[in-house]
């Protein structure tokens, strides 16, 4: 067996070099869709609906690895960023004008990943207003001293904590062929004609298939300084991080159906999910939760201002790497700490409880979609900027197809929304 292990490795030794040295983009920006916002929209649409809120997995993890490795295949090709693109080709005006409402969405995604924060410390006994201030501030620190390469290190030990999830899934005890079932293939238990259900599912899409993530792998991928070399070892680590973030994904929602569902338990956030699986699943599951929650705050609290002042340099032609001291990218580095410390003002006062905006702002984030799908298809096909590295066949229908389905969606639901249906 050893000998076996010895061969493989000897033979495929350059592909893993290759594989380990792209390792990072594609893991990291799909696991971090699964921030706080994301913990709290999954347990309040899994309470709601229990296993259909993941209807349509498999199409959804799909477009997730192929819009993701849409965008690491134009940034190891053109070495521009999706916002260094969009201001080229379709000036200032539009640049201004998607960064407004691509700030606006983070924002709320910030909100979320603090008070998902403030939620984790609670349920851990911490005083959660001292704590918050503390790893804010450490946060910050650590982003500004920190270069790309260490920084990466951490973002990637950090993922190693969503298998709290995995096993708090396990000891919910579920019915594991319903699951598959209700998730991969066809969902009984849940009227598919009702609006509501599709708002939380649109959530649910937009939260797993995040506007600021599509962004964030073209910068992060510019910063690591990957190249035409890398490209097939990206493809699949991209491929391989959206399969393991949709998984995750799905562990979360089976622990919170085989809770809280099957009891009629509905919650609005995280932090009630974890409460509430207390007496129906013991203290080891509510701590795995916990600690799954703080994990995911944590990483989210650090990627998502990172993807909002990546676009604003890229957008507006200002120095934006992980790499450059503070002086050097002083706005890159000024637009990561505003968003933090607004997060923090706002979550600080007692009474707030951002939370119970978590579907909205999610259901925005799947709402923005179809535009940045717009630029991806734009671009990726686009021979004058990608070459012989244009997208084509089923890469270019797949994505049309999920532009338009989600967008006839929206509008749907939207209107159903507004009517109260």
């Amino acid at each position: 067996m050893i000998t076996k292990i010895g061969n493989f490795l000897r033979k495929y030794r350059h592909k893993l070099i290759i594989f380990f040295a792209v390792l990072g983009p594609g893991f990291i920006t799909a696991v971090s869709d699964n921030d706080a916002g994301g913990v709290a929209t999954y347990s309040v649409a899994a309470s709601l609906y229990g296993m259909a809120s993941l209807f349509l997995i498999i199409p959804q993890t799909m477009l997730l690895a192929i819009t993701q490795e849409i965008g690491a295949r134009i940034a190891i090709v053109t070495h521009k960023g999706l916002g260094d693109l969009i201001r080229e080709r379709f000036g200032v005006f539009i640049s201004l004008l998607l960064f407004f409402f691509y700030f606006i969405t983070n924002q709320g995604v910030m909100l979320q990943n603090v008070s998902g924060l403030k939620a984790s410390l609670q349920l851990f006994n911490i005083h959660w207003q001292i704590g918050l201030i503390i790893i804010c501030i450490t946060l910050i620190m650590i982003v500004i001293k920190f270069n790309y390469k260490n920084l990466q290190k951490i973002f990637l030990f950090m993922i190693l904590f969503y298998l709290a999830y995995v096993v708090s899934a396990w000891l919910a005890k579920p019915n594991w062929s319903e699951a598959i079932n209700e998730s991969f293939i066809f969902p009984k238990k849940t009227n598919l004609f009702d609006f509501k259900y599709w708002f939380s599912r649109i959530a649910v899409l937009g939260t797993t298939v995040t506007a600021w993530g599509q962004f964030f792998v073209h910068s992060y991928i510019i910063d690591k300084k990957l190249s035409i070399e890398h490209l097939k070892a990206e493809k699949i680590e991209v491929y391989l991080g959206s399969i393991v973030s949709n998984f995750f994904a799905w562990t979360m929602v089976v622990a919170v159906s085989y809770t809280l569902f099957i009891n009629k338990i509905p919650v609005t956030d995280g932090f009630t999910a974890a409460l509430a699986m207390r007496p129906l699943a013991g203290e080891l599951a509510t701590l795995l939760f916990s600690i799954g929650l703080f994990s995911a705050s944590l990483l989210g609290l650090a990627i998502v201002p990172l993807a909002t002042a990546y676009v604003f340099s890229e957008m507006f032609g200002f120095e934006g790497s992980l790499d450059s001291d503070f002086k050097k990218g002083r706005l890159f580095y000024l637009f990561f700490i505003v968003q933090i410390i607004l997060a923090l003002i706002i979550t600080l006062f007692p009474q707030t409880s951002l939370f119970k905006l978590t579907l909205y702002a999610d259901f925005l984030n799947g709402a923005m979609l179809p535009v940045i799908f717009y630029f991806l298809i734009k671009f990726s096909e686009d021979e004058e900027i990608m070459g012989k590295y244009v997208s084509r066949g089923f890469t270019s229908f797949f994505v049309r197809l999920g532009t338009v389905v989600i967008t006839i969606a929206v509008v749907i639901t939207f209107i159903g929304k507004i009517l109260g249906i």
